[in-house]
């Protein structure tokens, strides 16, 4: 009897073997690796610093990119926006990008020059007529080989956005000519480009970090300074400055940055989804950035004690005329003037 059961196991563990090995379940392979798989279950956080409040073009992009992020993975991928230099100001944000002390910055293209230098095309004044054309420069052809010149940098760049055209403001008398900058303190972005366009007007730049301009304004340590009605708005430069110019002199926009390691550490399938949230976020930000910067507008002329002058059409015509050394400057400080040829060839004559 021992024996007849002990025959029996042995019958049905052969029995049990002989299906498991038809059927692939014992000693099967493994399946193939699937690259775009790797890491597709592990929860990825991406922590994006900014300098600007959430209320503004930047702002608002940030954080629909975040939403996009999450909605495009599945809650895979999460970004935490952290806005008003409340992580990294513009003066180190760069640096902690590239020691991955964070994973995503969203710096000005006027900061970015210092590495970049003909970055500086994008703040020569009165180059570009509408948000058309800057949209055609920063989301096309011309935008991929400015983004193809952080490589060195090991910096991966996502693509621009965009804020709107810059306008002066004023603490003590309004800007209607060229000659009501002279001898005044102008806080500017640091870029040569920048610089240059103060000082042919016979102004004193002053390069200061964006989280600081308030203050300063507030304690009179500058006189003027140029940005977007959004931004002037937001951070509430109306209530320490006086007057405004309507110029449209030239352009605010941003790079969207990523830490190259983190970026390649990323799965194929999730770059694919950050590349589309991305695009997607880009063609929505710009519509935003007019409709913010007009609604601002509207409330910066309604704000009392704060006086808004547009200049007339020759008044600009001179200023742009008197700006004209700007450009001959910038040829001068970069490689080559292929990228400003081809953006001529974009912009309206």
């Amino acid at each position: 009897m021992k024996k007849f059961i002990i025959g029996t196991m042995i019958t049905v563990f052969a029995l049990i073997v002989t299906i498991s090995i038809q059927q692939g379940l014992l000693f099967a392979k493994p399946l193939p690796y699937d690259d775009e798989q790797n890491g597709l279950d592990t929860q990825i956080t991406i922590h994006l610093s900014h300098v600007v409040a959430e209320n503004t073009p930047k702002g608002q992009a940030a954080n629909k990119f975040a939403e996009l992020v999450e909605e495009k993975t599945n809650g895979k991928v999460k970004v935490h926006v952290y806005s008003n230099s409340s992580l990294f100001n513009d003066e180190n944000e760069f640096q902690a990008l590239q020691k991955g002390d964070v994973e995503m910055i969203i710096p000005t293209f006027s900061k970015m020059t210092a590495y970049v230098p003909n970055w500086q095309v994008l703040d020569l004044p009165y180059l570009f007529k509408t948000d058309d054309e800057v949209k055609e420069v920063l989301t096309g052809s011309i935008g991929e080989q400015l983004v193809n010149e952080l490589e060195p940098f090991h910096i991966k760049g996502l693509g621009f956005w965009y804020n709107g055209f810059k306008h002066l403001t004023s603490s003590d008398h309004p800007i209607h000519t060229f000659k009501d900058l002279q001898g005044l303190r102008v806080r500017t972005m640091p870029s040569k480009t920048l610089e240059k366009q103060f000082e042919v007007v016979k102004a004193t730049p002053m390069p200061i970090s964006f989280s600081e301009v308030f203050t300063d304004l507030e304690k009179h340590a500058i006189d003027a300074q140029e940005n977007t009605a959004s931004n002037i708005y937001s951070k509430g430069f109306y209530k320490v400055q006086k007057h405004m110019t309507i110029t449209q002199h030239g352009i605010l926009g941003y790079a969207v940055l990523m830490n190259e390691t983190f970026w390649n550490s990323l799965p194929v399938k999730i770059q694919h989804q950050l590349l589309d949230a991305m695009k997607e976020t880009t063609d929505w930000q710009f519509e935003q950035a007019a409709l913010m910067n007009e609604k601002d507008m509207q409330k910066l002329k309604q704000q009392d004690d704060f006086d808004v002058y547009t200049m007339s059409p020759l008044e600009r015509q001179r200023f742009k005329e008197q700006l004209a050394p700007v450009y001959d400057f910038y040829k001068a400080h970069i490689q080559n003037d292929r990228i400003l040829t081809e953006i001529e060839k974009i912009v309206a004559p």
